[in-house]
């Protein structure tokens, strides 16, 4: 057990659980502890997991040395804080989404890490999943000709909740900070394989949407402009059920990913995979099959990252994040007059 990396898990909601999960076969990593809202949602949910133990409090399980590195699953306004906290005790952080509820938390977590010498990323779990290897490999090589434009569409449909986290604007409600980040974040990669780069900043960003009855919004759309050239329209929703379609056009034709976000999300056949379509050919499906569930290949990319504290891209690196949640903060201030 002592080659497998040590996780303390924050939180005990769904996403926690998922992890959780998906580490029971992970011949890279384990969570040995979990710290939730009240010591009751602590101890039980060790116990659904078979967990050595469990903690009363956050402070109470940074304190334990078994646990080697943290992953954050609690709601959004919580985030900065805790990674914080965490980074101060020594633990390397996987923080989910979005890292803070702006760019200027992020800095201060990122300033952390650095100063202690700590393992920080933003749990943007598609960017460590192959399926995104090989579409970048594909559309590298030239497979749809000069890479025009992107959309990418991350929506659903859940119930008008004013206290649920979705809504409440205290809780970090709205779209875009919920699931935004996902289409800015693809957007941005593949400008910067346009330009050459990791990842490359818009220079205008048209943001339009929806505010709900709370006055999160409820749908959000921008369109990005960028200076190679290279256009975006990037849209998230939590009342209006989009879909989960990225889409990649250039001069020879297109590809389709149809649920980039989560990959493997098939629990029993772990396949991923996109379509290339050009003309005067068939399509080509590119089917992409692992032997673990992403959030496994999250945690275990972080494994096999360390002792070095960021990640190797096409993972979040701590620029990336810097700039998605730049992007994000002008769009949700784009929002402000609708």
């Amino acid at each position: 057990m002592k080659d497998k990396l040590a996780w303390g898990v924050i939180g005990t909601g769904g996403i926690a659980t998922d992890f959780a999960e998906a580490l029971e076969k992970s011949k890279r990593c384990r969570v040995v502890n979990a710290v939730g809202s009240s010591p009751e949602k602590g101890s039980a949910f060790a116990a659904r997991w078979s967990l050595p133990k469990s903690s009363a409090s956050l402070e109470e399980l940074l304190g334990d040395a078994a646990v080697e590195a943290v992953y954050v699953a609690t709601p959004h306004p919580l985030h900065e804080a805790q990674a914080i906290e965490s980074i101060r005790a020594g633990k390397h952080v996987l923080c989910e989404k979005p890292m803070t509820l702006d760019a200027a938390g992020a800095a201060r977590v990122i300033a952390a890490a650095e100063k202690h010498g700590v393992f920080l990323m933003e749990a943007f779990m598609y960017r460590c999943h192959p399926l995104l290897g090989e579409l970048v490999k594909r559309l590298g090589d030239g497979v749809v000709g000069k890479i025009r434009h992107v959309r990418a569409d991350f929506g659903f449909r859940v119930p008008r909740d004013p206290k649920g986290r979705l809504f409440d604007l205290k809780l970090g409600g709205g779209s875009i900070l919920d699931v935004g980040g996902y289409p800015v974040s693809f957007a941005r990669l593949i400008a910067g394989l346009v330009a050459g780069t990791p990842f490359e900043e818009p220079v205008e960003v048209q943001a339009s949407g929806l505010l709900g009855p709370t006055g999160a919004d409820e749908l959000a759309t921008a369109q990005l402009r960028f200076a190679s050239g290279f256009t975006a329209s990037v849209a998230s929703a939590v009342f209006y059920d989009l879909g989960t379609t990225a889409v990649v056009f250039g001069d020879d034709g297109k590809a389709i990913l149809s649920d980039p976000w989560i990959p493997s999300s098939d629990r029993q056949s772990l396949e991923a995979g996109f379509t290339i379509h050009r003309d005067g050919r068939d399509p080509e499906l590119v089917t992409i099959r692992t032997d673990k569930a992403t959030y496994a290949l999250e945690a275990e990319l972080v494994a096999a990252t360390l002792p070095a504290v960021q990640a190797k891209w096409p993972a979040m690196s701590w620029a990336d994040t810097l700039g998605n949640l730049k992007v994000m903060d002008a769009w949700r201030a784009g929002l402000e007059g609708t």
